[in-house]
């Protein structure tokens, strides 16, 4: 082990240490109110959790078990643990100190750092693929468990609540997993000889529709015309959004969706291909099982309290049609960052509808659930454009790209 992995191993013991005291704190500070709600928010678990964790790591050089387990416990606890208690010391001493600005600030900006030493130590060395696709799965809903409140700027709330920070760690977390599971992060691919404009500019004019389409159809449109070409864009409005308070958040909140989302799809997809690289199959299996990952990720909403579990599964479904979509255009172009921009015009328009486009009935009320017949058609539609892209001439384009994505680097 190199003298730069020693250091890095001892400074993520001195973070577990340091969090034990802060759990401690946290336990002393909230005094008997600690015993009114048991649950993983509750400082005495995340204190024994850490110290279980402490006693682990110090003694994973006993022999390979021991280091297996206390890496799970490691990937599955700790950026948890650390970005609760990191919430806890800002909210105290921002109060105590009367700065509540500054650790405000300090709060938003810390998951740039905060995950450093526990993903060059622990998620970096996971050695199976599966491994790899659980820890990309837990990463993405660390953040879904924490609820803290930026009260000191309206700015600093926005980008707080948006998590765009947490997406663009995402990206670190991309480029340096990757590097040292023997892969590239790609923001783009040249584009191969088999890649067909003829092909592809439809599918991106399509794409484009959709955007449009997709959101009013959510505003159960009443003829067929304001279902597929006549819109009233006067409900757009991302200052009297349905869905955030400002024109900012909203803006935010989709850039988030948009990087996060399509980071995670490009980690997921690139493993997932490392697995079935000797399936006949692989690209279909690829495109499905990343995107009912994709779907299982917005179960994450069930934490929402205006959220129902009907609500969640309809979202989760359309996500799956939405993915299959974005997984088949990322094989086919090899560009992440058109996949981000697509993914961020698609629910920027979304989440720029106002409170009057939900007119409450039209021509989806004839179904028991107009909200699933939304997902059914779109996802519909998304699947068919997908078959088109990775079959026939257009599967060697697929192939050759999928042949540079996995390439181990040297």
């Amino acid at each position: 082990m190199d003298n730069t992995q020693q250091k890095i191993k001892k400074l993520l013991l001195f973070q577990l240490i340091i969090n034990i005291f802060f759990a401690i704190w946290c336990i002393y500070y909230e005094g008997k109110n600690i015993f009114k709600n048991w649950n993983i928010w509750n400082p005495v678990f995340i204190l024994s959790g850490l110290v279980i964790a402490a006693i682990l790591f110090i003694l994973r050089s006993r022999g390979p078990i021991l280091a297996n387990i206390s890496k799970l416990v490691d990937i599955i606890f700790l950026p948890f643990s650390f970005i609760y208690l990191f919430n806890f010391v800002c909210v105290v001493l921002g109060d105590y100190l009367n700065s509540s600005f500054f650790f405000d600030l300090l709060y938003v900006i810390a998951p740039l750092f905060i995950f450093i030493p526990v993903v060059k130590v622990d998620y970096e060395n996971i050695q199976s693929n599966l491994g790899r696709i659980l820890s990309i799965q837990i990463i993405c809903e660390i953040f879904v468990l924490t609820n803290y409140k930026v009260d000191s700027n309206k700015i600093l709330d926005n980008v707080n609540r948006s998590q765009i920070i947490f997406s663009i760690f995402l990206v670190l977390f991309a480029y340096l997993v990757l590097k040292r599971w023997g892969y590239h992060f790609y923001l783009g691919l040249k584009l191969n000889n088999q890649f067909q404009w003829k092909v592809f500019i439809p599918i991106l004019l399509f794409g484009f529709y959709m955007v449009f389409f997709n959101a009013f159809l959510t505003t159960n449109p009443k003829s067929i015309g304001e279902l597929i070409w006549k819109w009233n864009f006067e409900w757009l409005n991302p200052a009297e959004s349905q869905y955030f308070g400002s024109s900012l958040e909203v803006f935010l909140n989709a850039a988030d969706a948009g990087i996060t989302e399509e980071v995670w799809r490009y980690l997921t997809i690139i493993i997932l291909l490392a697995m079935l690289k000797n399936n006949k199959h692989k690209i279909s299996l690829t495109i499905l099982i990343s995107s009912l990952l994709f779907g299982l990720l917005h179960f994450n909403q069930l934490l929402s309290p205006d959220r129902n579990l009907t609500d969640v599964i309809i979202q989760s479904l359309g996500a799956v049609g939405l993915g299959i979509f974005l997984g088949s255009l990322f094989l086919y172009s090899g560009q992440i960052w058109l996949n981000v921009l697509f993914h961020f015009l698609f629910d920027l328009v979304v989440f720029s509808l106002t409170p009057l486009s939900f007119v409450g009935s039209g021509i989806l009320t004839i179904f028991d659930s107009p909200a699933l017949a939304h997902v059914i058609i779109t996802s519909g539609l998304f699947i068919l454009v997908s078959v088109i892209l990775i079959t026939g001439k257009r599967r060697k384009c697929v192939e050759n790209n999928i042949e540079r994505l996995i390439m181990h680097e040297n």
